[in-house]
């Protein structure tokens, strides 16, 4: 059963690759948008217990310091969100590196079939914006076409 580690900067901190993308928004498109926060998401496909999940949490993905994490969804506030992760068939780098950590931190080795995928959730505030406008933040700003995907979520 997978299990979805949802990762973000803590609410008070600045997220510096929000703010990137909101100036971009403006810059490039003219679409103005009040604020972006970005979640990593990681998407762990293996047989792990809740106190596997939980050392996998707490000792490798999240800094106490700066970041929040929940297995549950975070309550990130968005008036829209895009999430985008990597196309079937494209290896997830990333994703592959979790897997050496987790089996590093719990002395195990994934099966053949088990993976971790990731991806980032964007959630921006931006009142008024069309679905088109968020198409093109998308589609022209966080993505590459050719190896990720997205779905956009008002």
């Amino acid at each position: 059963m997978p299990h979805r580690l949802e990762i973000a900067l803590k609410p008070e901190l600045v997220d510096a690759e929000g703010e990137g993308i909101r100036r971009k928004a403006g810059d490039y498109f003219g679409i103005t948008v009040t604020r972006v926060r970005t979640v990593q998401i990681l998407t762990i496909d293996a047989a792990l217990s809740a106190d596997q999940l939980a050392a996998v949490q707490t000792e490798i993905f999240t800094n106490p310091v700066t970041q929040t994490s929940s297995y549950d969804p975070l309550p990130v506030p968005f008036d829209w969100s895009i999430w985008v992760g990597y196309r079937p068939g494209v290896r997830d780098n990333p994703g592959s590196t979790a897997v050496e950590a987790i089996e590093d931190l719990l002395k195990i080795r994934f099966a053949r079939e088990e993976a971790v995928f990731t991806s980032k959730r964007y959630c921006l505030e931006a009142q008024g914006l069309s679905f088109a406008a968020m198409e093109r933040i998308a589609g022209e700003l966080l993505a590459n076409d050719i190896i990720q995907q997205w779905r956009i979520i008002p």
